[in-house]
């Protein structure tokens, strides 16, 4: 496995929480119609994946500060 800086791996999850964010918002604005079907799958399937590196990369910090 490789070894990843703390930091970058600190860096990489705020970005993805800052998307999720985003996301949830863009995913919202679309109770009101403004956003076709195809948009609001997409959101949802990009949220999931974002939630998934998350995972992922909140496992390899932990990893890091183990070692």
């Amino acid at each position: 496995m490789y070894k990843l800086d703390k930091e970058l791996l600190h860096y990489i999850n705020e970005l993805l929480v800052d998307r999720e964010m985003l996301l949830e918002e863009r995913e919202l604005d679309g109770n009101d119609c403004e956003l076709n079907f195809v948009l609001k799958q997409e959101t949802e399937w990009e949220i999931d994946l974002t939630i998934k590196a998350q995972k992922i990369i909140t496992k390899l910090i932990e990893e890091q500060i183990d070692q």
